[in-house]
C-alpha cells in the first residue's frame, strides 16, 4: 500500500515537471492593439497561454527597442513579434508567429509621386523612434525621428518631411485619400525570440510542438480570426525544410515584392529557388558586422566569396553568380580611346575627370592604377553607388567613374536614358564568383546538394546566361563566353 502511494506520488511530481518545467516565464512585449494589450488579453497573449498552460508567464511591456535591447542584456526568456533582423542571435522556432504586412514609405499625392524605392534618394523621411527602418533603405536620405503616428501626419501635411515610413494599419484612415505609398519591405514572418539557453529551446521546442495541433483543431483560426488570411497559416507546410538566408542585397530581401529586386543575386536566386519546392527559405538582413552571425539553425549566407579557411568551416556551394571586375564608365563616348594602353593615358588624352570617393576601397591593382593619373583630374565622388551613378549622370563634378558592371546595369537605368561607356581596365583578375555558404548541419547538407545539382542544371540553359550577360553592361558577347565558360562551366 505505501509502495502504491509512493508510486502515484512520484508520477504526480513526474507529470507536473514535465508539463510545467520552469517556475516562472519572463516575456518582453510591446502593445499592440487587438494583438498584445496591457490587462494580458489579445490575440497573441491568448495564443501564448494556451501553448504554455502549464506555464507562469510574466509579461513586461515596454517599446520595441527596449525590449529588444532587455532581451539581448538576458532580461527575457522571450520576447513577442519580432522580426529577426532585430534579434540576431537569438534562437528561433521552425513555426512563426505571424506575418507581418509590408513595410511602406507614405507620402502627399500632392507633393510627390514616388513610384518606386530610388525616388527615396535624398529625401527627408521619418518614423517612430524605435523601430530600425533604415536599415533597409539603401539611398543616401535624412532621417527625422517622431513619437507618434499624429505628429508624423503633421510633419506630411506640412510638407516638413517628404515620406512617413510605417504599417498601413497604423495610418489614421483620415490621412489615406490624401496619401499613396511605395513599398519599402514586403511582407514578412514575424517570430517569438527565445534565449538561445536551455530554458529558452525547451519553449521553443513547447511552441513547435503545439502550433500544429492548433492549426489542425481549428483553434489557430479561431484566435486570429479576419486576420487568419494574412496569417498565411493555412498554405504553411511544416515538413519542408526551412533555410535562413542572410544578405546585404536589399534586393534578396523583397525577391517577393511587389517592387521585385532588381540586383543580378536576386533574379538568379529566383531561377534556383523556383525549381526547390521542398524547402521554405526566408531571407533576412545581415546584421551590420563583419562577424557571421547566425539565426538558429539551418543558416546560410546568399553570396560570399570561396576561402581556404570557409571551406575549413563552413559548406560551400559551386559558383553560381558571377561578376566581372571593374571598368571605367562615362556616359562619353569611348570609342576612339579604346586603343589606349592603361588609365592614366585615357584620363590624359580623353581630358575625363574621373570621380573617386576618397573612403571607397579598391583593390590593389586598381590602387597602383590610379597611383599613375594625374591627380588634378581625380574629383570627390559620393561613396553610395547610387548618388554617385546619379551626379556621373549630371556631367559635373566628374564625368568618368570606375564601377563594376552588375552596378551599372542595376542603377542606371533609373537614373537616366543616356547610354553609359567602359573602358577595359586591363586588371589581373577579369571576374569574381560568388558561392552559397552555409553552417555544417544534416539539413543544410541536403540543401547544399540539392542547390547544387540545381544549378548545375540551369547553368547550363541560355536563360541564365543571358540574365549574368545582362550585367555584364557592354562588354563584348565573344569576351562575355570566354568568362563564362571559365567561371562557372569549369573550361578553360
Amino acid at each position: 500500500m505505501r509502495l502504491a502511494k509512493y508510486l502515484l506520488l512520484f508520477f504526480v511530481f513526474s507529470y507536473v515537471c514535465i508539463n510545467s518545467a520552469f517556475a516562472s516565464v519572463k516575456v518582453g512585449v510591446t502593445h499592440w492593439v487587438d494583438y498584445t494589450n496591457p490587462d494580458e488579453t489579445g490575440v497573441y497573449i491568448e495564443l501564448l497561454k494556451e501553448v504554455y498552460a502549464n506555464e507562469q508567464l510574466e509579461f513586461d511591456f515596454s517599446t520595441y527597442k527596449r525590449i529588444t535591447n532587455l532581451f539581448e542584456q538576458k532580461q527575457y526568456d522571450f520576447v513577442i513579434g519580432v522580426a529577426k533582423e532585430d534579434v540576431p542571435l537569438a534562437y528561433y522556432p521552425h513555426w512563426y508567429l505571424d506575418y507581418d504586412y509590408p513595410i511602406n514609405a507614405y507620402f502627399l499625392n500632392s507633393t510627390h509621386n514616388f513610384n518606386k524605392l530610388s525616388d527615396l534618394n535624398n529625401k527627408v523621411l521619418s518614423w517612430l523612434d524605435g523601430y530600425n527602418f533604415d536599415k533597409f533603405i539603401e539611398y543616401p536620405h535624412d532621417y527625422y525621428p517622431v513619437s507618434t503616428i499624429e505628429k508624423a501626419m503633421a510633419l506630411l501635411l506640412n510638407k516638413r518631411i517628404d515620406a512617413f515610413v510605417d504599417f498601413d494599419y497604423n495610418i489614421p484612415k483620415e490621412y489615406k485619400s490624401k496619401l499613396n505609398y511605395v513599398e519599402l519591405v514586403p511582407a514578412r514572418p514575424i517570430y517569438l525570440a527565445f534565449s538561445n539557453d536551455e530554458k529558452g529551446r525547451a519553449l521553443a521546442r513547447k511552441f513547435d510542438q503545439t502550433m500544429p495541433k492548433l492549426k489542425s483543431s481549428g483553434r489557430l483560426q479561431e484566435l486570429y480570426k479576419s486576420d487568419y488570411d494574412n496569417t498565411r497559416f493555412a498554405d504553411f507546410d511544416a515538413s519542408k525544410i526551412k533555410i535562413v538566408l542572410s544578405s546585404n542585397d536589399e534586393s534578396l530581401l523583397r525577391l517577393n515584392s511587389v517592387t521585385a529586386g532588381k540586383s543580378l543575386d536576386a533574379q538568379l536566386y529566383k531561377l534556383i529557388l523556383t525549381e526547390m519546392r521542398d524547402y521554405r527559405v526566408e531571407f533576412v538582413k545581415a546584421p551590420n558586422t563583419n562577424n557571421e552571425v547566425q539565426f538558429g539553425t539551418n543558416y546560410c549566407y546568399a553570396n560570399k566569396i570561396n576561402t581556404p579557411e570557409r571551406v575549413n568551416r563552413y559548406l560551400i556551394s559551386k559558383p553560381f553568380s558571377l561578376y566581372l571586375a571593374p571598368r571605367l564608365y562615362s556616359p562619353t563616348d569611348l570609342t576612339e580611346f579604346k586603343h589606349m594602353k592603361n588609365l592614366d593615358e585615357l584620363v590624359s588624352q580623353s581630358e575625363l575627370r574621373l570621380g573617386i570617393s576618397k573612403f571607397r576601397i579598391f583593390t590593389e591593382d586598381i590602387m597602383s592604377l590610379l597611383e599613375e593619373v594625374d591627380k588634378t583630374k581625380i574629383k570627390p565622388a559620393p561613396t553610395n553607388i547610387f548618388s554617385r551613378l546619379q551626379q556621373l549622370a549630371k556631367l559635373q563634378e566628374f564625368d568618368a567613374s570606375i564601377e563594376y558592371p552588375s552596378d551599372v546595369a542595376t542603377y542606371w537605368q533609373d537614373i537616366t536614358d543616356a547610354d553609359i561607356h567602359s573602358f577595359d581596365l586591363k586588371l589581373n583578375t577579369s571576374f569574381t564568383v560568388g558561392h552559397l555558404m552555409c553552417e555544417r548541419s544534416e539539413e543544410n547538407i541536403k540543401f547544399v546538394h540539392d542547390f547544387n545539382n540545381t544549378l548545375s542544371k540551369l547553368i547550363q540553359s541560355d536563360k541564365y546566361k543571358a540574365l549574368i550577360y545582362h550585367f555584364a553592361a557592354d562588354l563584348p558577347a565573344e569576351e562575355f563566353n570566354k568568362i563564362y565558360q571559365q567561371a562557372l562551366l569549369g573550361e578553360k
